[in-house]
């Protein structure tokens, strides 16, 4: 259903999609304003080490969230990519890290590198490590992204599997 605009006047139609002109803001209303702000620059200027950690891993899970409900795939942001951040955002060492989730350093590395897949169990770790931040489910799905991804992109698998498969079903559509 479309919607007739001829029938409005310029005057209506700007009324609908525009915003109405604010008025001038008082000398006292300004001088509010400005030190509203200026309280808020000082707080974020003044945020502990542990707000500031907090907030970039904020940041971060809310960019994993976005990247996982949308419909694009973009191969840099895999798993490692987001574990990597997860891991220098509290800017610690890949070796302390794996201490705190009670993995050996050299699985780390192969999970920050996408070298291997991690396990159920590790992504449970995660979000245990996040304080439920960032949940088991988020980083599963990333993963699932990237599977996804490789099932629809691999043609030799497509073609291997192929071989394996025979009186296909044919449909007139």
């Amino acid at each position: 259903m479309s919607t007739d605009f001829s029938k409005f006047s310029n005057e209506e139609l700007a009324e609908a999609f525009i915003f109405p002109r604010v008025e001038p803001k008082t000398a006292k209303e300004k001088q509010e304003e400005e030190a509203f702000w200026q309280e808020r620059r000082t707080s974020f200027e003044n945020r502990t080490p542990k707000q500031k950690m907090y907030t970039k891993l904020l940041q971060l899970k809310f960019q994993l969230e976005e990247y996982i409900g949308s419909n694009q795939y973009e191969e840099v942001l895999n798993f490692g990519y987001f574990l990597n951040e997860y891991v220098n955002r509290q800017e610690k060492l890949d070796k302390e890290f794996a201490a705190d989730i009670d993995v050996k350093p050299a699985v780390l590395s192969q999970y920050l590198n996408n070298h291997r897949k991690p396990t159920e169990k590790f992504v449970i770790r995660l979000e245990l490590h996040s304080n439920g931040m960032i949940s088991a489910l988020a980083w599963l799905k990333l993963l699932q992204k990237d599977k996804e991804h490789q099932i629809m992109t691999d043609k030799t698998i497509r073609k291997e599997e192929s071989k394996h498969v025979k009186h296909r079903l044919e449909f007139a559509y």
